[in-house]
This record gives C-alpha cells, structure tokens and sequence, in this order.
C-alpha cells in the first residue's frame, strides 16, 4: 500500500486563512495591511473554536466573484464524534433537522443513527469576504453523499431538492458554511476512522468558465495517521477547476 504525503504545508486554522487573505490583498498599502483585508466570517458552530489538535485536515483556494474580486476559501474538517457522545448532540441535532421526517428522502433520527453505529464528522468553511456571489457555484465534497451530509449557509444549496441529504451540495456566495458529514459503521459500534473512505474540497465544472486557485492542502499528524497506506486515498488534486482529496477507490 502506498503511503500519502501532502503536497503542501500551512498553518491550520486562523494562521491559514490569514496568510491567505494578506496573498490576495493585492500590493502593499500605506497603511497597516490589517485594515484592507477583509476578515472571514466565523462558521456558526462550537467547532470553530476548536483547538488545533481537533483538526484532520484543511483545504484553502481562491475562487473569483462575479465582480472580478478575488476571494479566500478555506475547508476545515474536525475529527468525528460518536453519535453516543455527549458532545455530538448538536451535531445530531443539526443533522436531523436537515435530514429528518418531512425533509424528502429517507428520515434521520436518532434511533437510526444509533441502528447505523453513525459518527458525526463537523467540517467548517470560511472566506474572505461575505455575500460576494461566485462567477459559478462550487460543488462542496463534503465525504460521502450516500452516507448521509447535511451543510447550512448563505448561498448553499443541495444538489437534488429531493434528495437534499443524499445528493451533495452547491455554493452560489461567500460567507460562512457549516456541515455535518455521517458515516456509518454498522455494529459492534462507531468506527472513528470511517471518514478516510471520501472526497473532500472544491470544485466547478470545466465547462464554466470559472475557476478555483492557489490550492493549498495540509493534513494534521493524526489525519495522516489514519489515511497513511489507504489504498485509493489520492494526493491532493488541483487542475485549476478543483482542489480536493481524498478516497477515489482502489
């Protein structure tokens, strides 16, 4: 099995989406750099102030407004709770509430979250700036959409309105994202590294005249510990219309 090693390395966190912002500033200011650079807007979850240990991996870019703006993306994906843990309540209770009875498709509750020995993975997304709308919509991987995810925000979308837990989801403006991303693991109980098993990050199609750059990926010491040797776990994948990775099949 071939081990993963990320091509790139930044600072996790705030650190990150800082040195993002101050790149696509443009030239330098007279007057102190903070006060031109637009401040990201918090995601509305307790996992945004997460220690740093809490974090599996980011993924930052650069995508355009429709204005010309250049705005700063970035992806961060905490490690996954249990769904008997205390601390995953809000996290269920979000998801139930976008994947629950009178939502279409198959409802959630916690019974079968428990039937499905599920974990709960919360994944934040910031940007530079908000209410900017995209050149296109960014298609957000956010694991494995027929495992069940759920994402809440400004200009966010799911794919298939029949389908919103189970078909993916769409980025129209910038602001701030929170997801929840379930997998589920069957008995004898949770399996906290399922979540190596799916893809992760931006994309837009070819064809849309728009596109996603300056893709930067860093995987924290423990997500490397869990996707190291992962057959089909790729490395991280950047053509101008995409920044993701993650699990492609083997």
């Amino acid at each position: 099995m071939r081990a993963f090693h990320p091509t790139a390395s930044i600072a996790v966190g705030a650190v990150l989406l800082t040195a993002l912002l101050t790149g696509c500033a443009g030239s330098t200011p007279t007057a102190p750099a903070a006060s031109k650079t637009a401040t990201p807007t918090a995601a509305p979850s307790a996992s945004s102030t997460a220690e740093p240990k809490d974090v599996l991996f980011t993924i930052a870019a650069n995508v355009r407004g429709k204005d010309g703006s250049t705005i700063a993306i970035l992806l961060t994906a905490h490690k996954p709770l249990p769904y008997s843990a205390s601390a995953a309540k809000p996290l269920k209770d979000e998801f139930i509430a976008s994947c629950g009875a009178g939502t279409a498709g198959v409802p959630v509750t916690n019974d079968s979250l428990a039937a499905n020995g599920s974990i709960l993975m919360p994944i934040d997304i910031a940007s530079s700036s908000t209410g900017k709308v995209f050149v296109y919509p960014v298609t957000l991987s956010l694991g494995n959409q027929y495992r069940g995810q759920s994402a809440t925000g400004k200009g966010v979308a799911p794919a298939d309105s029949s389908q919103p837990c189970n078909s993916g989801y769409t980025w129209a403006s910038s602001g701030a994202v929170h997801a929840v991303a379930v997998f589920e693991s069957g008995n004898p109980g949770p399996d906290l590294k399922s979540w190596r098993y799916a893809k992760y990050g931006f994309s837009v199609p070819f064809e849309s005249n728009s596109t996603i750059e300056a893709c930067s990926i860093t995987v924290t010491d423990f997500g490397k510990s869990v996707v190291n040797g992962i057959d089909g776990w790729a490395s991280p994948d950047s053509d101008g219309t995409s920044c993701q990775i993650g699990y492609v099949g083997e």
